[in-house]
């Protein structure tokens, strides 16, 4: 049994696989995931528990670097084949000596929902290595819970329509018959308008998508390999609406959307979750997560589906390795913070200037 820290394709194609067939896994600690940080100057690595030359378990991590700042995100709980505790606990002690290893001034590890996956006492464990709850870094994202329907307790489809509110239930079936086709979007241009659908929605509702030329590797590369559905509808050849979806742990995820607003309105949101419902079910995944957040008007939508917030609650953890410089870091964050929807563009810049000073 050995561990290793690696970014080598075959490794971490290897480790997509293992995410995306175990129980506990989640899109974001695909490889592909992390890697997308890189948009913004950040690192990526997997962390790796092998024997003979199987991999037992492992993490993901983002090591974002600020300036002369340097951070280990774990953004969602170390996984073990069969919930092995004891290896569980091992990789734990891997990610706080790999962190100071490479002199980063700050851990951070997200972990799971309270009696769901691993039964490991995370709580007593971390903090008898000094742990502290909290979430200090909010550049990466990490795990905070989930917004479940629950698909096991159906039989048919028609049995899960009929548990969805009725305003809710009306409008699906409105929708069903404005002629409206659904697609899986495959090719590159395909996925790009429907990623530009989403990015002008996200301009006109006032909160931050990245630039396709920023993602657009991550979410070709989560489709090509089946692990991501790019769902659209159009209306006479016209793409009306699309949502992006992401299965790891044994269901999928909302990720992210956007439809076109006119009157008179097609319903196109409700059509499009009600797809990725029906997929679900279809695929037996046990439920589907229409994630968490959001605007009160977006939050109702999602209600309206009859799903239940399962929050981690105080789940995520850290460990300051290097005091000076954290606090430091936030000292500055706390002026940052009110151009945190800023942020993107300013590590992109950074990002920029690292890379035209190597030419």
């Amino acid at each position: 049994m050995s561990i290793f820290f690696t970014k080598d394709k075959y490794w971490l194609d290897k480790w997509d696989k293992f995410v995306s067939t175990n129980n506990n896994g989640s899109h974001l600690i695909f490889s592909d995931w992390l890697k997308s940080y890189q948009s913004y100057g950040f690192d990526f690595e997997i962390g790796i528990l092998v024997e003979n030359e199987e991999i037992i378990g492992g993490f993901g991590a983002v090591i974002p670097k600020i300036l002369f700042f340097k951070f280990y995100i774990v953004p969602y709980q170390p996984l073990a084949l069969n919930d092995n505790n004891f290896i569980l606990q091992k990789l734990i002690g891997a990610i706080s000596l790999r962190a100071k290893k490479i002199k980063t001034c700050y851990l951070q590890l997200a972990f799971p929902l309270a009696g769901t996956g691993a039964q490991v006492n995370y709580n007593k464990f971390l903090e008898n290595n000094i742990f502290k709850k909290g979430n200090r870094f909010k550049y990466v994202f990490s795990f905070t819970g989930l917004n479940w329907l629950d698909l096991k307790k159906y039989n048919t489809i028609d049995d899960l329509l009929v548990d969805f509110k009725s305003s809710v239930r009306r409008d699906i079936r409105s929708a069903e018959r404005k002629q409206i086709t659904i697609n899986y979007a495959s090719g590159h241009n395909e996925i790009k308008q429907a990623y530009e659908m989403c990015l002008e929605n996200a301009r006109k509702a006032n909160y931050a998508l990245r630039d396709w030329n920023d993602i657009k590797d991550t979410i070709i590369a989560l489709i090509e390999k089946d692990n991501a559905k790019f769902i659209t509808g159009s209306k006479d050849n016209e793409l009306k609406g699309a949502i992006l979806i992401i299965k790891a742990g044994g269901y999928y995820s909302y990720i992210f959307g956007g439809t076109k607003k006119e009157k008179p309105d097609l319903l196109i949101g409700h059509l499009l979750q009600w797809e990725a419902i029906k997929l679900s079910f279809l695929e037996k995944c046990e439920g589907y997560n229409l994630s968490l957040g959001g605007p009160k008007g977006v939050q109702e939508f999602k209600n309206g589906f009859n799903t239940k917030q399962m929050l981690a609650g105080n789940s995520i953890y850290y460990l300051v390795n290097n005091r000076i410089l954290f606090s430091i870091y936030v000292f500055f964050e706390k002026y940052l913070k009110p151009y945190k929807s800023r942020m993107a563009k300013i590590l992109a810049s950074i990002k920029k200037i690292k890379s035209e000073s190597r030419k």
